[in-house]
């Protein structure tokens, strides 16, 4: 019974509202106080949809305005990424054509030139001091031939293959050059240390050597010619050495860092 009161009302209520919007379109403008206090709630209601309405169409606009930041950012991210790799890639040749420009200079003012070659692999039981390049006997190289940069000398070859060869650095433990200092023409033996840096031995306490003065090959060994720039003296130590200095030689051309070499007849 009380199911059927409320489903009358709410028909009476409905049929109440139409014949009021009826009644005020008829009327036009003015209505009376009944049909204004009918169309309050549907004014409310009216309000509260276009409410809901334009909340819904400002978030989709919301929504693709946003979508369309996302895909901008991410497109023009990918041409900042493309516009990197292209810089770095001519950073890379510039640096390249620069070092095989001073290889070219170093070939025409030298007879002993043989041929360059790339640095392709160091050797892994040995990593900063043994070196391979992408050239061997098929090239002309043999044993003992030395290998410079155009900053300065980087050691001999010790291992020949027909498309390879080992290049033993000046910094070995192994390796041992016959030098002079420049301006003194004081001689002695370079011999690595096994790290960035060599000594030069069998110097005595008379000389005057000092931090600074330049080093180069004198060719008395046999194997590598006369007047290639070393490195410089880093360090020097007089005292409690018995009857020679300590003298430290940081090479010109920093070994760990080779990427093309010159190879020269010994």
């Amino acid at each position: 019974m009380f199911l059927k009161k409320r489903v009358f009302l709410s028909i009476f209520f409905v049929l109440l509202i139409l014949s009021a919007f009826i009644y005020q379109s008829v009327r036009g403008t003015g209505g009376t106080p009944v049909s204004d206090m009918l169309a309050y709630p549907i004014g409310i209601i009216e309000s509260g949809i276009s409410r809901i309405t334009n909340g819904v169409v400002d978030f989709f606009e919301g929504y693709i305005f946003l979508k369309d930041k996302a895909i901008e950012n991410r497109r023009l991210a990918l041409k900042l990424q493309g516009l990197t790799a292209e810089r770095n890639k001519l950073a890379e040749a510039r640096h390249e054509n620069e070092r095989l420009r001073a290889l070219l200079e170093l070939r025409a003012s030298r007879e002993d030139y043989i041929t360059s070659a790339d640095v392709f692999a160091r050797d892994p039981g040995n990593w900063f001091h043994v070196l391979w390049i992408n050239k061997g006997s098929a090239d002309g190289i043999n044993k003992d031939m030395i290998a410079v940069t155009p900053l300065g000398i980087v050691g001999k070859v010790y291992r020949v293959l027909g498309d390879r060869a080992g290049i033993i650095l000046i910094t070995d433990v192994n390796s041992s050059v016959a030098v002079r200092f420049q301006s003194l023409r004081t001689e002695g033996i370079l011999e690595g240390l096994g790290v960035n840096t060599c000594h030069v031995k069998y110097v005595s306490h008379d000389e005057d050597i000092k931090t600074g003065e330049v080093v180069v090959t004198s060719g008395l060994d046999g194997i590598f010619p006369e007047g290639i720039r070393v490195g410089y003296v880093s360090n020097i130590t007089k005292k409690g050495q018995g009857f020679f200095q300590n003298i430290e030689v940081r090479p010109f051309q920093d070994l760990s860092r080779v990427e093309e070499v010159a190879i020269l007849k010994k």
